[in-house]
């Protein structure tokens, strides 16, 4: 741990050279494969501000960010395993001094086996649920739990039989994949449901940081193009030896089932390279976000849980 990340209550930014020793630090936890609070994913999607922040507390590291997909509220979470009464004291009088609500969002469900349930209210945080999928499953769609999703691969492939379909795996973004994501951005119909606002303001710059950090973060992708067009984009990290997670998946949706079909090749490749599973992130509470997630037959859930004081 770095010395000079400073004792709680007192913060510091979280910065890029952060990320190796809180990688080590998120991997000895045992907090893998969580996405939001990988090094990666804290420096860009828990970062949008530019406000991430974190602190100290005998020897354990609280994080501190304004989450723009939850109405711009002040979130604190210790990253801890377990977790325990002590900790959530003193996270509750600093939100206190502070005048923040008291509670703790997108706490992993993980750490909080030993919290006082006759203390504390510990609820599901449901739209911050991780989807997990088993990259054998989704890459074979073998049984009848996924005959729906086989047919449809085998209709994708049936109808576009007559075309140049070019399916490409990069280890390392290059300039053209930046070009091509950047355009997308530029392109893509941002849904116009309210419950989507926050994502439409945050995942065009979430982008952006991905790419121009791609090489440091070791960020993979894969590009899928029908007679030279590209019409799907998926940027890809590696959350620990067996576990990717898809950060940004964006297709041409006037291309029937194209998105289905991303995440079935997304698989073949990601199980040749050797990893498991998939964490496709969370649904955010968007009703057709989650019901797509659910079809996909996910292996688990990486449950998370909101904290606050039991009323007495």
């Amino acid at each position: 741990m770095k010395n000079n990340t400073p004792e709680f209550p007192n913060f510091r930014p979280y910065t890029i050279n952060d990320t190796k020793w809180y990688y080590d630090y998120y991997i000895k936890q045992g907090l893998s494969p969580y996405a939001d609070i990988n090094p990666e994913n804290l420096f860009v999607w828990l970062n949008i501000n530019n406000d991430l922040m974190i602190s100290e507390l005998d020897g354990i590291i609280i994080i501190r960010y304004t989450n723009i997909l939850d109405d711009n509220n002040i979130n604190v979470i210790p990253i801890v395993n377990p977790l325990n009464d002590s900790i959530i004291d003193k996270i509750m009088s600093y939100l206190n001094e502070n005048n923040l609500p008291l509670e703790i969002h997108e706490v992993p469900s993980i750490i909080c086996n030993e919290l006082d349930h006759n203390k504390w209210l510990i609820e599901d945080d449901r739209d911050s649920y991780e989807y997990i999928l088993d990259t054998n499953q989704q890459s074979k769609l073998q049984g009848g739990d996924f005959s729906r999703q086989r047919k449809i691969i085998k209709t994708f492939e049936r109808v576009q039989s007559k075309n140049n379909i070019d399916i490409q795996y990069y280890k390392n973004i290059n300039d053209n994949i930046k070009e091509a994501f950047l355009h997308h951005i530029n392109t893509m119909p941002l849904n116009s449901k309210e419950e989507s606002s926050g994502q439409n303001v945050a995942e065009p710059i979430a982008i952006k940081r991905n790419l121009e950090y791609a090489s440091i973060f070791h960020k993979k992708a894969l590009v899928i193009r029908i007679n030279e067009r590209i019409i799907s984009l998926s940027m890809i990290s590696f959350l620990d030896k067996k576990t990717a997670a898809i950060n940004h998946l964006k297709v041409d949706y006037s291309i029937q089932d194209i998105f289905r079909y991303t995440v079935y090749q997304l698989a073949k490749i990601l199980k040749q390279e050797g990893i498991n599973e998939m964490n496709i992130e969370q649904d955010l509470g968007i009703k057709g976000i989650r019901d797509f997630k659910i079809i996909l037959r996910p292996k688990r859930l990486l449950e998370k849980k909101i904290i606050r004081p039991r009323p007495q």
